[in-house]
């Protein structure tokens, strides 16, 4: 396996970054993951350009090999050789000469690229396969889950206790409102109404997100930004998880409740994950 750092391709065993790098002192850098079916990168422009964002947020001024940032991309994808590929693109502000919450004036960011193998979704093979498992938790997070930040403590911490190892994902909700997931973002279906929590409410904009959005609305569906709280749980109809790399998977249960009301082929789940496939025809 192949990776990418700061100018060079290195192999996964071999690559060292320094202890000073303000990313492993501080966490201080961002990142993007980029799904990759054959050679064809998915929604390539809409992951740059959020990755552009995140920069811009923390005051990192984007990298000049961004521009050729599909070019590395495509190399790397060559080297590791797997049909479809999940690239993890890191940037941090760079390597310091000391320990300090102010950096110094003029440091070259770290670029890390790795990559993958990216799995097809298993519900694409078996739409009949059984949902996630899906827990709760309080969001303990910062208020500025826009970035997509490489401190991401708040976000495993729920994975490391006796009880949550059976887990799939984690549902974090604030103030009785349910955000997003750990990884993930969350889509709720009432009815035939398919409601996400809006951007708004300190989640991450995801790009699998946002295209689910476009590409229902443009169908016909009926898709609503919209905050759900804890109670309206027990209303709901069905649940999806959406990612870079989880593409679209439907809830089994979220703790004790159990969302069985329907089968895969009468869920709106089910619609949306063939307009998915649809859209993927091109890149398989």
């Amino acid at each position: 396996m192949w990776t990418y750092l700061n100018g060079d391709f290195v192999k996964k065993e071999e690559v060292k970054i320094s202890p000073f790098d303000r990313g492993f002192l501080f966490g201080d850098g961002v990142y993007e993951v980029i799904p990759s079916y054959g050679r064809n990168f998915f929604l390539y422009d809409d992951h740059l350009e959020r990755l552009k964002r995140s920069l811009s947020a923390i005051n990192i001024d984007p990298l000049d090999n961004l521009d050729n940032l599909k070019t590395l991309l495509e190399e790397l994808y060559e080297r590791n050789e797997f049909d479809n590929q999940s690239m993890y693109i890191q940037v941090t502000r760079g390597v310091d000469v000391e320990r300090s919450h102010k950096s110094s004036s003029k440091l070259k960011p770290t670029l890390f690229i790795s990559s993958s193998e990216l799995n097809i979704n298993p519900y694409r093979l078996n739409p009949e396969k059984k949902g996630l498992i899906v827990g709760l938790d309080t969001d303990i997070r910062w208020k500025r889950c826009d970035i997509k930040a490489i401190t991401l403590l708040p976000n495993i911490i729920p994975y490391h206790d006796n009880y949550s190892s059976d887990l799939d994902e984690t549902l974090l909700h604030d103030n009785n409102l349910i955000n997003e997931g750990t990884s993930s973002n969350v889509f709720f279906v009432f009815g035939d109404q398919i409601v996400t929590p809006p951007k708004n409410q300190n989640i991450l904009q995801g790009v699998t997100r946002n295209y689910l959005l476009s590409r229902l609305s443009g169908k016909g569906f009926s898709v609503l930004e919209k905050k759900v709280s804890i109670e309206d749980l027990n209303k709901v109809d069905e649940v999806w998880m959406t990612s870079s790399t989880k593409e679209i998977q439907p809830v089994h249960n979220i703790e004790d409740l159990f969302l069985s009301k329907r089968t895969h082929q009468e869920s709106l789940w089910h619609k949306a994950l063939k307009v998915v496939e649809s859209d993927l025809e091109v890149y398989s």
